[in-house]
């Protein structure tokens, strides 16, 4: 089973920060999970939500913001002392960084300017010969849709929470290689719908031990979670 550390080891560590990334490769995952969207000077940044309040304590939304900004931020202060002066890494830096240490699996995350930052990310990609180490992913089917027009061989991820209506007309237009599912979503069935379409299918947010054995026990291929540390028990 392919481990996932969710935003980094985000339980350990301040989410989407180097620290984070740092943290879940020393416990061993595969791989990390991130979020991706655009400064206001359209450079590729990792964070989760639009705005930077809940993790730098500044007011104002990421995507009007200059990228000298954004990295002025302190986003490490509100998890812990020890982290303070963290900062919101650029998906240039977390490309450099991954490299042989393990894969990044980038949830685009820009709605208004989608477009824009999937040409961004793609530019990135291939500057760092990353196309073989990432996979991207998205709850919006459509996205998935435009990154296969611009990156015939990435490897793409559908999220979903709800259900996976669309799943095999989404299959055919993408060459999808992973189902996303919310861990309440999986059961027996969709496990082995899975298999049977040859899809991957990596689950999250899992945290506790027990629903991890479950988990493995049905099969699934990874497992997404904000503590890796339940990977070694």
């Amino acid at each position: 089973m392919l481990r996932f550390g969710h935003r980094g080891a985000s339980a350990l560590a301040p989410e989407n920060t180097l620290a984070a990334f740092r943290k879940a490769a020393e416990l061993h995952c595969d791989w990390i999970e991130t979020d991706v969207r655009l400064t206001g000077d359209g450079v590729p940044v990792l964070l989760h939500d639009a705005r930077v309040e809940r993790t730098t304590g500044i007011r104002g939304e990421v995507g009007r913001m200059p990228l000298g900004r954004v990295l002025r931020l302190d986003a490490g202060s509100w998890f812990g002392r020890e982290f303070r002066g963290e900062r919101i890494p650029t998906l240039d830096e977390a490309l450099e960084w991954s490299r042989g240490r393990c894969q990044l699996n980038l949830e685009v995350k820009e709605e208004e300017r989608t477009a824009e930052a999937i040409r961004q990310i793609a530019r990135r990609l291939t500057d760092h010969d990353a196309l073989d180490r990432v996979l991207l992913s998205s709850f919006r089917a459509p996205d998935l849709v435009r990154i296969r027009s611009i990156l015939p061989r990435v490897r793409l991820a559908w999220l979903v929470s709800r259900g996976s209506r669309g799943l095999k007309p989404l299959i055919r237009q993408t060459g999808l290689h992973a189902l996303h599912p919310k861990d309440t979503l999986v059961t027996p069935r969709l496990t082995t719908r899975c298999r049977r379409l040859g899809l991957a299918l990596h689950v999250w947010v899992v945290n506790r031990a027990e629903r991890l054995a479950r988990l493995a026990a049905l099969g699934v291929d990874g497992v997404m979670s904000d503590d890796p540390r339940i990977f070694q028990l």
